[in-house]
């Protein structure tokens, strides 16, 4: 028996091992803050679905990802998206991650919130499985997504960093973009100027600098404004 001790030692080393690499499996990479690996969404809609990331960004400071996938190494969609937020080092930062997974013809849904978001939200993680939850189970999965937008641009949060946009923009104060208006409209100013300038200060015979001097007449001592060049003596009254 003690001589084989340490073969069977080894053989449940290698057993271990083998298990250990059997169990590890792997998770789709992620492409951007959408990875559309089941091919859901067109052009329009990918770049409909980003502009709501941004928003979301721009309102909660939180990053929202998206996987939608027809694979996974896992027999639920809960510990697929577990294993996914682990993988993308996910909880580092304030973090939403919303994993839709096809099975056959179905379609399951599972949110993953980091540790700042779970804080600041409470179990946001839940209600948003519960507002998609029967778009999902009706394989509405465009309209899933939609719904966890709105859910989370109806935040009290989200409202207030909205209603502060409105009133930067009805008081004047600087907002995200510039009007393209204002700004043309502050261009032309800024030339009209200019121009201005260049008509009364510039000597239309060398553009040199014109001295502007005060000259006084008659008994009434009427000043009038003379405006000279030193460089070719034109002189102009007005």
């Amino acid at each position: 028996m003690r001589t084989l001790l340490p073969h069977s030692v080894l053989a449940l080393a290698a057993l271990l091992v083998v298990c250990l690499a059997a169990g590890a499996v792997s998770v789709p990479s992620p492409i951007g803050k959408l990875s559309d690996y089941g091919a859901v969404f067109d052009r329009h809609d990918r770049e409909e679905v980003n502009r709501a990331i941004a928003d979301i960004a721009s309102l909660l400071h939180i990053d929202v990802y998206l996987l939608l996938s027809w694979e996974s190494p896992y027999p639920t969609v809960e510990p697929f998206a577990a294993a996914v937020f682990a993988a993308w080092n996910l909880a580092s930062k304030p973090t939403i991650l919303a994993v839709f997974l096809r099975s056959g013809s179905d379609w399951a849904a599972s949110v993953v919130v980091s540790p700042t978001v779970a804080a600041q939200l409470g179990a946001i993680d839940k209600r948003l499985e519960e507002r998609m939850a029967d778009l999902v189970a009706h394989r509405r999965v465009e309209e899933a997504v939609r719904a966890m937008f709105g859910e989370l641009r109806g935040l009290p949060a989200a409202q207030r960093a909205i209603e502060a946009e409105a009133r930067a923009r009805t008081t004047g104060a600087p907002t995200r973009g510039a009007p393209i208006a204002v700004l043309v409209a502050a261009v032309v100013g800024a030339v009209a100027v200019l121009a201005l300038l260049i008509r009364w200060r510039v000597c239309p015979r060398c553009a040199g600098l014109l001295r502007r001097e005060r000259t006084r007449f008659g008994t009434l001592r009427t000043a009038n404004r003379v405006y000279s060049c030193r460089r070719c003596g034109y002189r102009r009254g007005r």
